[in-house]
């Protein structure tokens, strides 16, 4: 068959589509997540890629989900995201009995870009190979910032309190992972830059984005607190 080379949202060097199958580059962290998608299927957890083995060449096989992933961020509402955050959800409670501890499994890359859309409704989520033990407001925190894009200097057009209280909601997070939510979006922000190379061409770029989307949480700190934890 034909290998199709797959260009939405931020593609990793190498993925392609053969047939219903995509194949990537198996990394050494791969390894957990194979083993977390093939734990979500028993589960039956619709919302996954599906992991089919490796390949002859080593290359890691999914069954392709079917839709339209978008090429950046800042092409989402709040209807989707508030649909996300129940599928994050769910993918975290069920990750309990994997992790066998208090900490869930998080994807740890979770844009609209790793996002499967059909009829304009997120489907599915791809790109796992950074899933890894964590806590919950670890996802959470990077969902709100990418999919209500407070890194956009359009910002001031968005109610993004407002819509940060709905998506938590229809996440149904306790208050446990919404102490002290400014700093953890802080921290969470701050992780992007700290483990990216400042040789990378996008480096300058990224902390300047960084840099404008932490700004709105300190200057909002006191409502963030007041109104969310």
């Amino acid at each position: 068959m034909q290998e199709e080379i797959l260009t939405g949202g931020r593609s990793t060097v190498g993925v392609v589509k053969i047939g219903n199958e995509v194949r990537r580059p198996h990394k050494n962290e791969s390894d957990f997540a194979n083993n977390f998608l093939q734990f979500l299927e028993k589960q039956n957890y619709p919302f996954s890629q599906r992991y089919l083995g490796r390949d002859e060449q080593g290359q890691d096989r999914f069954f392709y989900i079917n839709g339209f992933v978008p090429k950046e961020i800042g092409e989402t509402n709040l209807v989707q995201l508030c649909d996300f955050m129940k599928m994050v959800r769910q993918f975290h409670d069920i990750s309990l009995d994997f992790t066998n501890s208090k900490k869930v499994v998080c994807h740890n890359d979770l844009s609209p870009c790793n996002t499967v859309f059909q009829n304009n409704r997120p489907v599915g989520i791809i790109d796992w190979d950074s899933a890894a033990p964590g806590e919950r407001w670890e996802d959470l925190t990077y969902i709100l910032w990418l999919w209500i894009n407070i890194g956009s200097h359009r910002r001031s057009e968005i109610n993004i309190l407002g819509q940060m209280k709905t998506a938590l909601s229809a996440y149904n997070a306790d208050k446990k992972t919404l102490a002290n939510f400014a700093d953890k979006l802080i921290w969470r922000m701050e992780k992007v830059i700290s483990q990216m190379s400042p040789q990378n061409f996008q480096y300058e770029r990224t902390k300047n984005w960084v840099e404008f989307s932490k700004l709105w949480v300190q200057e909002n700190r006191i409502k963030l607190i007041k109104e969310i934890g």
